[in-house]
């Protein structure tokens, strides 16, 4: 993990002595939906980190009030017709989850389009981000072939219990429960989901969770040496 972008990543360039140039320590936070990935990132925005969120990126290149965005929607207009687009020629988020969470081909299809735009537009924000003590990309979906493992040094899962996850989901996007298990069970597994991270946190009170930042934010603010 961690391989270096450009030259405007590194953060410090070595002295005169022949210290190793740095660059800012990259966390890759992850977490099944409704884990609290928010909170914790909210939480070590508060402590300096840069935030990079991969879901606010997606809704950013599915605006038509942005150029990127145009161009992105043009593509999905192109690959599902009118479907997914309101009357005013917006895209219809709650078609598009309903609809990838239902058609593996058309999830497949949709990722085509957004996947590269996202992974680009997380590297010029992480180029722009070197004076940053360090930088968390938070990104929902992740499994084994996922590019942003080899981006970020560290991995953060945040876990939550299922009940409790199930609870959060409904309450959140005013959704049943049918669907708010659907949702989960697309996803990746707990299991191989905890086997990407080498930092995990249970999040079942917020209090808990705070104490178990406190102490990784003294490692993450240590920055990566470039050999």
């Amino acid at each position: 993990m961690g391989e270096a972008l450009d030259d405007k990543a590194r953060v410090d360039q070595g002295d005169e002595q022949g210290d190793l140039a740095q660059r800012a320590r990259r966390l890759l936070l992850t977490g099944g939906i409704a884990s609290g990935k928010t909170f914790v990132s909210d939480y070590l925005a508060s402590k300096g980190a840069i935030i990079i969120d991969t879901d606010q990126i997606s809704r950013q290149l599915t605006q038509s009030s942005n150029v990127r965005g145009r161009a992105a929607l043009a593509e999905i207009r192109d690959t599902f017709g009118d479907q997914l687009f309101t009357a005013k020629g917006e895209l219809d988020r709650p078609k598009m989850r309903e609809l990838i969470f239902n058609d593996e081909k058309a999830k497949q299809q949709l990722e085509a389009i957004l996947h590269g735009r996202i992974r680009s537009a997380v590297e010029e924000q992480i180029n722009q981000s070197h004076h940053a003590p360090y930088i968390v990309v938070v990104v929902p979906v992740i499994d084994q072939n996922s590019p942003y493992l080899e981006l970020c040094d560290d991995v953060l899962v945040i876990e939550v219990p299922y009940q409790l996850q199930l609870q959060r989901l409904m309450a959140r996007d005013s959704i049943d429960k049918d669907l708010a298990e659907k949702i989960i069970n697309a996803q990746i597994s707990r299991l191989d989901r905890r086997k990407l991270g080498n930092h995990i946190i249970i999040n079942e009170n917020n209090q808990f969770v705070e104490r178990q930042l406190d102490k990784l934010h003294l490692y993450y603010r240590e920055p990566v040496a470039l050999t």
